[in-house]
């Protein structure tokens, strides 16, 4: 029986002590933590990198786009200036001709009745 309970609190010492002390595993070390924090922020870090040049790419596209439609915008006004133009110069150009019909018209009548008279 002494050898019995000296071999139960044997094993149980041992078990003790190897749960008492410190894992050897590396999961549990703290470089290795470290290791793994560190990894973590250069992923992200990447990460990141990555988002910023897309943004970038984006942007400039954005950018050009808005360039672009710009020029057109200043085109399309540019034409219609133009053709505000053209319409002032064309309806002046129809007054004179209803005006110059119009003398013509009373010219002819005024002529008319004269001769008729």
């Amino acid at each position: 029986m002494k050898k019995e309970l000296r071999v139960v609190l044997y094993v149980l010492n041992l078990a003790v002590t190897s749960l008492a002390a410190e894992p050897a595993c590396p999961v549990c070390s703290r470089y290795n933590y470290e290791e793994m924090l560190l990894e973590r922020v250069i992923r992200n870090e990447l990460a990141l990198e990555h988002t910023l040049k897309d943004i970038k790419e984006t942007n400039t596209k954005v950018v050009d786009a808005l360039r672009k439609l710009q020029d057109e915008n200043d085109k399309v006004n540019i034409v219609n200036a133009a053709m505000e133009r053209k319409q002032i110069v064309m309806e002046a150009a129809l007054n004179d001709s209803i005006k110059t019909a119009l003398t013509n018209v009373s010219e002819s009548l005024t002529h008319v009745l004269t001769e008729s008279v």
